[in-house]
């Protein structure tokens, strides 16, 4: 799928000369910068999921303890015992929708991992 973008001429001069420079499309550029852009939003969104998995952690303890949950704008989604098969079913219900997946334990401090899986076209 493919979407036109109009860019003002004070980022699309620039935007051609580092193109130019690296050897690459513009339109290669602004993908690249927009990839990064929705990377760092997700990342953003995940931390704030971390707060609100903080902040509830007693009351998820008392209902979910040992499980796995699916946290989304701070409401559980669903929850598992075994975190890779959580992590598969929110996949396939919600798509890549950012959402923190955490094991709740007996203290809230954790060690966090993002799955973040992309595909990329070798070149």
């Amino acid at each position: 799928m493919s979407t036109q973008i109009t860019l003002s001429s004070q980022l699309l001069g620039p935007l051609r000369q580092i193109a130019s420079e690296k050897g690459r499309s513009v339109e290669a550029i602004v993908e690249e910068v927009v990839a990064d852009y929705l990377r760092h939003q997700r990342h953003a969104l995940l931390l704030t999921e971390m707060e609100r998995f903080r902040a509830r952690h007693a009351e998820l303890l008392a209902k979910y303890r040992g499980q796995y949950i699916g946290l989304r704008e701070g409401r559980v989604l669903d929850h598992d015992s075994d975190g890779g098969v959580l992590y598969a079913r929110l996949r396939r219900q919600h798509g890549d929708l950012p959402i923190l997946i955490v094991q709740v334990a007996e203290t809230p401090e954790q060690e966090f991992t993002i799955r973040n899986p992309r595909l990329e076209t070798a070149v």
